[in-house]
């Protein structure tokens, strides 16, 4: 069974009580989305610049686990303003390809990490 949990500490971090919500929610809203997510498996790192945050999401067993801060060495690394971090789900593929040319999104551990980065996509998609 898909599990999402916050490691001890996680739960003073806005951003990834957010992230734990919002995968929480999109795995019961979506149920077709629960294969995606138990393929899942590396470490992604949010970074928020600019609200100096950041969390770990460690994928595996069929579960995701949110850490405060960066825990290990991410498999994938994002790294932008807490306000476009927070609209991410909800942008298309053009406007987030414009947010990495522009810089305000930054993305390190690809091309290794594409497929990693694809699922995590398609789990988080708005629609």
């Amino acid at each position: 069974m898909a599990a999402v949990e916050l490691a001890p500490g996680a739960g003073s971090n806005p951003l990834a009580v957010q992230m734990a919500g919002l995968l929480s929610h999109r795995l019961t809203s979506f149920p077709e989305r629960v294969g995606t997510f138990e393929r899942l498996g590396g470490r992604v790192a949010i970074v928020a610049a600019d609200a100096e945050t950041s969390l770990t999401m460690r994928f595996d067993d069929r579960r995701a686990v949110l850490f405060d801060g960066i825990v290990g060495i991410p498999d994938l690394t994002l790294r932008a303003s807490s306000e476009l971090i927070a609209g991410l789900p909800d942008r298309g593929a053009m406007a987030l390809a414009q947010a990495v040319r522009d810089g305000r999104l930054q993305i390190h551990g690809l091309p290794g990490a594409l497929p990693l980065l694809a699922r995590l996509g398609r789990l988080l998609a708005g629609d």
